[in-house]
């Protein structure tokens, strides 16, 4: 696949995951695919998660909990991209329930499998001080 097709299949991801739609986000991955997430992300996304259902069911799950429905905005900015791989600088803004905006930076790095151009890993980077410290002050009504 050519560089501005792997852009836009990762374009794709941050509108799949926006739509909430767990299927169609799922079938963005190779089955056995890979979610590697920072050592320091609270519980349980934390580490390394295989599979395309598995996944998505915790991208989409995880939204559902946190924000209003609808509220999350994946605002993504430079995108480089090498063979068939594409890094990403994404921005996600959303809204909790009560009101309190999220807004943090996100550096993601997706690796597609040639051969099916769907995404074999995912890496993620992200300021988990921000996020945990967030949702623990959503938590608590700080």
């Amino acid at each position: 696949m050519g560089l501005e097709e792997n852009k836009e299949r990762a374009r794709a991801l941050f509108r799949g995951i926006e739509a909430g739609k767990r299927e169609p986000l799922a079938a963005l991955f190779v089955a056995d695919a890979r979610w590697v997430i920072p050592k320091s992300a609270p519980e349980p996304f934390a580490g390394t998660h295989v599979g395309a259902e598995k996944i998505a069911d915790m991208m989409i799950g995880s939204l559902e909990a946190s924000f209003e429905p609808g509220s999350a905005d994946w605002r993504v900015g430079l995108m480089v991209a090498e063979g068939d791989a594409v890094m990403a600088e994404a921005n996600l803004c959303a809204r909790t329930p009560t009101g309190t905006f999220y807004d943090n930076q996100y550096v993601f790095v997706v690796e597609f499998d040639p051969a099916s151009g769907r995404i074999a890993e995912l890496r993620e980077h992200v300021d988990t001080r921000y996020a945990a410290s967030f949702f623990e002050r959503s938590s608590t009504g700080r």
